[in-house]
């Protein structure tokens, strides 16, 4: 889900659909981890949607906030939203793919 032109400028299109749901990071074995947005909320558990259609009821604990398209390919990862370890895989094999994969951490983290 790149977001960003060879300029470097953001989507504003994909910030714009992005915003329009509440996306979601959910631990897939096969996958490592799937995109997803939630549509349903109740009590302690969530329905999450995925690209290709299919849904899953799940505890609300069981999912990881997604970051903004903003945030795809960023080269300080501290500066993420959302410091959890599926953005940072996202991020990281985002980085990759444009063979971009030096990134920098500043502060107290441990990987």
């Amino acid at each position: 889900m790149s977001t960003r032109d060879q300029n470097g400028v953001t989507d504003l299109l994909a910030t714009a659909q992005f915003m329009e749901k509440k996306w979601v990071w959910v631990h897939d074995k096969a996958e490592g981890y799937l995109a997803g947005w939630i549509t349903v909320e109740k009590d302690d558990n969530v329905v999450v949607e995925f690209q290709d259609g299919s849904k899953r009821t799940l505890n609300a604990n069981d999912t990881e906030k997604m970051n903004p398209p903003k945030f795809d390919k960023v080269e300080d990862m501290a500066s993420l939203t959302y410091l959890n370890e599926a953005s940072v895989i996202h991020n990281l094999r985002m980085r990759y793919l444009s063979n971009s994969i030096y990134v920098s951490f500043r502060g107290p983290s441990c990987l």
